[in-house]
């Protein structure tokens, strides 16, 4: 009697196999794919998203799914009184005013569903890679709302659709950014084929106005030739991470205006345009879960990216038109 009870309860509390425990799949290799899964899609994330440390980062306030901005209005020259000594009156007072940008979140989300078959079939590291597609997949979501939307939106445009990236347009979005007193640092954010190729920042490499594409129309024919450290550099390495004293920067989520092949870049600084988000700790918007779908034999991963973008100060950024094709 007493045997049958104990296995009576040995069943309720382990299933099927009553007093001989079975091995928990779902709970202990579940736990642990999760783990893998969440720290490739979080170095991924890390790796592919250019935006992040590029705008104003807000975080939404408990108990808000949305993010206040405040943009402060501009004192200038023109707020100053000078006065001789003894002429001195009663100064004007001038107001300081905001005006906010409210942003409210929204969910970006993705979902990869794995099958047990493709989980115990693969001899890599499944989860690892399936992290690091999810992580890949929202970094390139997250550059593309702030370049589609944001930076290919600024009034002010430098550039045309019939030149590619040069070193003259890069100059002269930074002397708007400097004449609308635009804080620094700066950023500037190109397509791909705008720092390589025939209509990007490389063919600056040419000492001569000739060759292919856009090498023969760049504005400023072979700036960064006759062996000067910064050409030097792109030439050897294939990269410079600062120009003019920018910090530069690629992304395929560049914006292409039309059929012509524009891309939209752009230069600014973080005053341009801030992002709300919900923080789940540690900065971290980016919210990855599992779940059981035992019908289909397979697991659910399920990645969460709560923000959203607003503009603060247009005249702090400077889209960059150029040609790719």
């Amino acid at each position: 009697m007493y045997r049958l009870l104990n296995n009576i309860q040995g069943y309720v509390q382990n299933g099927y196999a009553g007093n001989h425990l079975m091995a928990e799949t779902d709970t202990d290799v579940a736990t642990g794919g999760l783990g893998l899964a969440i720290g490739g899609a979080i170095v991924q994330f890390n790796k592919v998203a250019v935006c992040p440390q590029l705008v104003t980062m807000v975080p939404c306030p408990k108990g808000s799914v949305t993010a206040r901005v405040p943009v402060y209005s501009k004192l200038g020259v023109s707020n100053v009184e000078t006065a001789n000594a003894g002429a001195e009156a009663a100064a004007n007072q001038e107001v300081i005013t905001t005006a906010p940008v409210d942003i409210e979140v929204q969910r970006n989300h993705i979902d990869v569903l794995i099958s047990d078959l493709a989980a115990h079939g693969n001899n890599d590291a499944l989860m690892v890679n399936a992290g690091q597609a999810i992580g890949n997949a929202v970094a390139l979501e997250f550059d593309a709302q702030c370049l589609t939307g944001r930076v290919d939106e600024f009034a002010t445009t430098v550039g045309a659709n019939t030149t590619g990236m040069s070193m003259n347009k890069l100059f002269t979005a930074i002397a708007k950014l400097e004449e609308n007193s635009a804080p620094r640092p700066y950023a500037c954010v190109l397509h791909p084929l705008n720092m390589w190729g025939d209509f990007g920042l490389t063919g600056e490499l040419n000492s001569f106005a000739g060759g292919t594409g856009e090498v023969a129309v760049n504005e400023t024919g072979g700036a960064l030739a006759g062996g000067s450290t910064v050409g030097s550099a792109l030439a050897s390495v294939g990269f410079v991470s600062n120009l003019g004293g920018v910090n530069m920067y690629t992304s395929p989520s560049t914006s292409i205006a039309d059929g012509a092949g524009t891309s939209q870049g752009g230069v600014f600084a973080k005053t341009a345009i801030a992002c709300a988000y919900i923080d789940f700790g540690g900065g971290n918007f980016v919210q990855l879960e599992t779940q059981r779908d035992a019908d289909l034999a397979s697991t659910e991963l399920v990645a969460n990216g709560y923000f959203a973008f607003g503009e603060t100060v247009d005249l702090h950024g400077v889209t960059l038109l150029n040609e790719t094709v």
